[in-house]
């Protein structure tokens, strides 16, 4: 996230050094933006795709936007994985919807993958 505006960037990671450990010693990125201002996990998950996370919009509007440019370039669209814990995931369709929310083609989790879209099931 770079600003409380829903823009997002994605960042290269070139070397071990861009990452800090967390208090579990796993490596990620830092958990304060340039301004200072801490980044917030997700709340949960659906077996539908569909994501509840702090209402900011940060990653349906940075997803739109990369679908849009990959249909502009004529790329192939990208497949929408999420990482998640399984306390996080409830059964499908519990979460509610908006119209400029985006689904997540799949699920990951410490037990497996946990394939959603149509996309996702042929790819496994």
């Amino acid at each position: 996230m770079e600003d409380k505006n829903c823009h997002m960037r994605m960042f290269n990671i070139s070397s071990i050094h861009d990452l800090i450990a967390n208090s579990m010693n796993i490596l990620e990125p830092a958990p304060e933006d340039s301004d200072g201002n801490q980044h917030e996990d997700g709340l949960a998950f659906d077996k539908s795709g569909r994501r509840l996370g702090r209402g900011g919009g940060y990653y349906d509007t940075f997803l739109l936007k990369y679908q849009a440019l990959a249909s502009e370039r004529w790329w192939k669209q990208p497949l929408l994985v999420a990482l998640s814990y399984s306390r996080q995931i409830l059964d499908g369709g519990v979460i509610p919807m908006t119209p400029h929310d985006v689904l997540v083609d799949a699920l990951v989790t410490s037990c497996g993958v946990i394939p959603i879209s149509k996309t996702a099931l042929e790819q496994m």
